[in-house]
C-alpha cells in the first residue's frame, strides 16, 4: 500500500494546536488538552510521532467543537 505524503505543514505541535483552538473558540485551551482531543473515541485528532514529539492534523484541529463548561455558580 503506498502512502499519501502530506506536507509538514499540514501538522501541529501541541502549543500551536492550543493557539489556534483558543483563537477559534474566543477562550484559553490548554495545550494538554489537545492530548485528549486524540485519545478521544468519536471522531479523534489524527497524530504522528516524529522525532520524540507528537504533531496533530490541522484540518481534525479546524473540525473540533469544543463545548463550553457549564457555570454552576448561581
Amino acid at each position: 500500500m503506498v502512502k499519501k505524503i502530506q506536507a509538514l505543514a499540514d501538522w501541529l505541535s501541541a502549543h500551536d494546536s492550543a493557539h489556534l483552538l483558543s483563537l477559534k473558540h474566543d477562550r484559553p485551551i490548554s495545550s494538554k488538552y489537545i492530548r485528549t482531543l486524540s485519545k478521544r473515541k468519536k471522531q479523534p485528532v489524527r497524530t504522528q510521532e516524529m522525532s520524540n514529539r507528537l504533531l496533530y492534523n490541522r484540518d481534525d484541529l479546524e473540525k473540533v467543537v469544543i463545548k463550553k463548561k457549564r457555570d454552576t455558580t448561581n
